[in-house]
């Protein structure tokens, strides 16, 4: 009796093919989002003439987040008053207004701002995107010979760009006023407001508030443009809208903390 012969399903790729699978798929998610990228910077003055939709924008990513953004920088600020004020209870707690200062304007500001702005507005950018590619919206645009890209992208590319920095110096104040209030009123901590102030206003220079508004202009077009790519490059449904928007997020936060030391690298090398 002849055996018939049994069909073997291939094998599937081996762990140097998954990884080089997982790098060509980065290579061109970077690849589009650094194409839009340019082509925003090419329409940026017709941001102008499209300034009721940037400020349309801005009020989204600028202004609805101004109340939770008070209030993660509001407890920020308050907790980096009592864990330092624990570790410098045997040595001085004058240096307690320089740290809230220096960590608010150069790093957790911009950080967490910009996380903030990526994890809220951002998504909402890539689903909205992500939508308007599934159910075809951007190719009706392009058929009423309407560029997207000016249309949906750069109004949103501007008003995060613009907003974020705004946002930081306004989440700076909050974080140095959320210390100045547990330096007011915890008994643990011996200083008193104006020696609080005094100090910080010792240590902190505009060259570390303009190093936040660097970050933050970096941040904002990360924010925006990552999304927008990851929007425009949606497939497969609702599902695939899902997947996007997740992966928008993540991709913001990975690329915010990897331009966020070079920018820091970047500085000391300058000094």
């Amino acid at each position: 009796m002849a055996l018939e012969a049994v069909e073997r399903p291939a094998p599937g790729p081996g762990p140097f093919g998954r990884l080089g699978g997982r790098l060509l798929e980065v290579l061109q998610v970077l690849g589009e989002a650094s194409t839009l990228f340019a082509a925003c910077i090419r329409l940026a003055p017709a941001a102008l003439v499209d300034r009721g939709r940037v400020a349309t924008q801005m009020v989204r990513v600028g202004t609805d987040t101004l109340s939770i953004g008070a209030l993660l920088s509001l407890f920020v600020g308050m907790v980096l008053v009592v864990q330092a004020a624990d570790q410098v209870r045997n040595v001085s707690q004058d240096i307690l207004g320089p740290i809230v200062g220096l960590s608010m304007t150069k790093e957790l500001g911009p950080v967490l701002m910009a996380f903030l702005l990526a994890g809220r507005a951002g998504s909402a950018m890539a689903a909205e995107l992500g939508s308007m590619t599934v159910y075809d919206e951007i190719n009706a645009l392009r058929t009423m010979d309407i560029d997207p890209v000016r249309f949906l992208v750069l109004p949103r590319f501007v008003a995060a760009t613009l907003a974020l920095p705004m946002l930081i110096v306004y989440a700076d104040f909050i974080g140095v006023a959320g210390g100045a209030l547990v330096v007011a009123v915890d008994p643990a901590i011996t200083i008193p407001v104006h020696s609080y102030v005094e100090r910080m206003l010792e240590w902190v220079k505009f060259e570390d508030f303009l190093v936040g508004l660097v970050k933050g202009l970096v941040f904002g077009m990360i924010a925006s443009i990552v999304p927008c790519t990851f929007g425009l490059r949606t497939r497969g449904g609702t599902e695939g809208i899902a997947v996007s928007t997740t992966s928008a997020v993540v991709w913001s936060f990975i690329l915010i903390l990897v331009f966020d030391f070079l920018i820091v690298r970047v500085g000391f090398a300058l000094k």
